[in-house]
């Protein structure tokens, strides 16, 4: 999914690129990663598939704290749905998969033309996989 002609799509759009950017993409470990080479540096997409809710609940809390200073998304708890951002990525709990945007190697302000930060890239970025997670 992270890799679709949707969310190849919706980077493009969001970014106001000429073309597609060229991807790659890994699966090891039930980790697929999708990165999106762009010209201003990479964009990592990534969905850890765990065996169940509460081993998923687990990778989500230790890349938090991996990732050192997080901050919670209160809304998108109050919805059921585990969040949290640092600077330049963005983190969703949805059933057994983890997803993680991270726009970290991006500049950190002035990215597409509303010169979104990272942070808001990466968030909005998740947010239109996660759409397509719940149309299925």
């Amino acid at each position: 999914m992270v890799c679709s002609a949707e969310i190849r799509t919706a980077v493009t759009k969001l970014l106001a690129l000429h073309k597609s950017p060229p991807t790659t993409s890994s699966w090891a470990d039930h980790l697929y990663t999708c990165t999106y080479r762009l010209p201003t540096g990479k964009l990592v997409f990534s969905v850890k598939e765990s065996p169940d809710p509460t081993s998923a609940h687990r990778y989500f809390s230790a890349q938090g704290q991996h990732l050192g200073a997080t901050r919670l998304l209160a809304g998108m708890y109050n919805l059921g749905m585990p969040a949290y951002q640092t600077d330049g990525n963005a983190i969703f709990l949805k059933d057994n998969k983890t997803l993680q945007v991270d726009a970290t190697a991006l500049p950190h302000h002035h990215t597409g033309p509303a010169n979104d930060p990272r942070t808001d890239i990466a968030y909005t970025l998740a947010t239109d996989v996660l759409a397509c997670w719940s149309g299925k």
